[in-house]
């Protein structure tokens, strides 16, 4: 409360302080203008009075109202110089020599006599009153000069006009007292806009100043932020670096163990040594898997992992799961089938080892915790729009199924602080860990479904079909070491600039801003980029209008995805025409899934930003 006391307080001292500066500024402007007219106007007016006042009195007028004049501009003349606003007693003087001129303005009347014809009382009448309401006028800004000239000036000529002793000279004076209050009222009025422009600008000013200081918070944010992400990201591809050469020096011993475990298997040893060798051999081979899965889960967080694409169908991913699962279930009186739906012999492009790898994890897990029934691999292919196709595998099973306790973070249990009990003791985490790691590099997704007598594990993702104009060679390597997005944020407003300089940057992307249609258009122009991200103002054109010129570009760069801020839409993502919607004012979350939709036709780049921000 005291905070926003004080902070009125200082606003008003703030606009008074500014007030009186304006004030005195339009004075010394208005005192250049008023000497001229003061010396023409007593010049013309001393024609009238020729002969009709005595000439030492008329000389000694002239002289006094000329001299006034010239000494209240003088007042004014070193702050006009200094190009700053009147000092206390600059205005002071100012004054003064303002209610000298006023007088002599006034004495004309009396000077001229009531005898002087009416040609003569007419002209001065006209030029009193046009000198009152023009002083009134240049100096409304201070009303202390406005009304030092106007009151003697008008009462001077109200006292004329009452010596008279006339009943039209009382109306007169009648009159000249409400011509004075509506020169004050106006006086008032113009003085009141002026403080209310003051007050405005002041506000403005403000306002601009706290706009400013909350961008560069902003940026500093975003830097901190980068810097922050850009430190942990280091610090984890250190540790998964350490854990990727201690899986490799595991790995060499263990392969000892297992090729010695092998000869000695086949040594001809009793039947309980050999019992002994085997379940050696088990746990190595159980232990060297782990280590795989470990090697694997490291190079993605390092981002070492590589997917080779090559042409694989349906049918032989069935075919591999057969090989791999069907003596497993064999072995414990399980049954194994694999079930195809849609198009089985449709070639696609995908990393075949990947998939099999995910799709181990799942078949051995469910032979492992099935003892009665049987176990099987569902794959259903369903095509999709343009090239792409959905593919789903689904392994299924009447085992014993997970806990509830342990469903929520089932395939982020290894990444977390405290492992589930439930899924220590089964040993699970790891694999399915990994399993969903690899599912989001290749852009789709793993998931559990409960049923009544078992468990679903499945993995769907959006392939591409093969076809012999495939962009991408056989056994193309994907590489994606510390790939980063390149992204143009179009965002005229500074704030807003700022937040999404600081989302974007947060997401790992190189982020170039620009504030009009015609630098997206030449950024595009002469590179490409992943993305573009419309906000909602643009300095020449509007967002629109810049999404119009980008689909014009005489170039591939026309294709670039494009996510749009709009502040109407109802949800916070949609897509429409092609363009990505993300409702304004934007949070990270539904922009980040926008760039997602925009680039999943771009499987480097979708895998690049999911890898970066998960």
């Amino acid at each position: 409360m005291g905070f926003t006391n004080a902070r009125a307080t200082a606003r008003a001292e703030e606009i008074a302080r500014q007030t009186k500066t304006a004030r005195r500024v339009l004075v010394a402007r208005s005192a250049l203008r008023a000497v001229p007219m003061n010396i023409i106007t007593a010049a013309l007016l001393s024609i009238f009075m020729l002969g009709h006042v005595e000439p030492m009195a008329h000389a000694a007028w002239f002289v006094l109202v000329t001299g006034a004049a010239l000494l209240r501009l003088g007042t004014m003349l070193r702050a006009r110089r200094a190009d700053r606003a009147p000092t206390d007693r600059e205005i002071a003087a100012y004054i003064a020599f303002s209610a000298l001129i006023g007088t002599c303005w006034g004495a004309v009347p009396l000077l001229v006599g009531p005898m002087a014809p009416p040609i003569v009382s007419q002209a001065c009448a006209l030029v009193i009153s046009g000198m009152v309401a023009g002083a009134v006028m240049t100096s409304a800004a201070e009303q202390r000069v406005a009304m030092a000239f106007a009151v003697p000036a008008l009462g001077l000529w109200a006292a004329a006009l009452a010596f008279t002793g006339s009943v039209f000279g009382y109306l007169m004076v009648l009159m000249l007292g409400a011509f004075l209050l509506a020169l004050r009222g106006l006086s008032q009025a113009y003085s009141q806009t002026l403080i209310d422009a003051v007050k405005t600008n002041v506000e403005l000013e403000e306002t601009r100043r706290e706009t400013e200081e909350q961008s560069r918070a902003m940026a500093s944010l975003a830097e901190r932020q980068e810097g922050a992400a850009r430190a942990a990201e280091e610090h984890a591809r250190a540790n998964a670096a350490i854990l990727a050469n201690m899986s490799h020096e595991l790995g060499t011993p263990l392969n000892g163990i297992l090729g010695m475990s092998q000869l000695l298997d086949e040594a001809g040893l009793g039947e309980d040594q050999r019992r002994m060798v085997r379940r050696i051999r088990e746990s190595g081979e159980t232990l060297s898997r782990l280590v795989g899965d470990i090697l694997d889960v490291s190079r993605i967080q390092a981002g070492r992992l590589e997917l080779v694409l090559d042409d694989l169908t349906a049918r032989e991913i069935g075919d591999r799961a057969r090989r791999f699962a069907g003596p497993l279930a064999k072995e414990k009186g399980l049954g194994f089938e694999v079930r195809y739906s849609g198009d089985a012999d449709r070639a696609l492009r995908a990393d075949e080892t990947r998939i099999m790898q995910i799709v181990k994890i799942f078949l051995a897990n469910a032979v492992r915790f099935t003892e009665t029934g049987g176990v099987s691999l569902g794959i259903d292919l369903k095509a999709g729009g343009g090239d792409y196709a959905a593919l789903r595998l689904e392994v299924r099973d009447t085992g014993s199924g997970v806990p509830e306790s342990a469903r929520d973070r089932l395939f982020d249990a290894f990444s977390a602080e405290k492992v589930d009990e439930a899924i220590r003791e089964a040993g699970t985490g790891l694999g399915l860990h990994l399993a969903s790691r690899l599912a989001e590099l290749m852009n789709g997704r793993v998931g559990y479904e409960p049923t009544e007598s078992g468990s679903v594990f499945f993995l769907e993702l959006r392939l591409r079909m093969s076809s012999k104009a495939d962009r991408y060679a056989e056994n193309e390597r994907l590489d994606l070491t510390s790939r980063r997005l390149r992204v143009l944020a179009a965002e005229a407003d500074p704030s807003r600039r700022s937040v999404l300089l600081g989302y974007l940057k947060s997401f790992n992307c190189v982020v170039t801003c620009a504030a009009t249609g015609r630098e997206v258009s030449e950024a595009l122009t002469a590179a490409a980029y992943d993305a573009v991200v419309l906000g909602l103002v643009l300095e020449d054109c509007t967002p629109e209008d810049a999404a119009a010129d980008i689909r014009a570009l005489p170039s591939t760069n026309s294709l670039t995805p494009v996510v749009r801020l709009d502040p109407d839409l109802e949800l916070p993502l949609r897509e429409l025409g092609g363009d990505i919607y993300v409702r304004a004012p934007v949070s990270g979350e539904p922009l980040l899934e926008g760039l997602r939709r925009a680039l999943e036709s771009d499987p480097t780049a979708a895998a690049s930003l999911r890898r970066i921000a998960s």
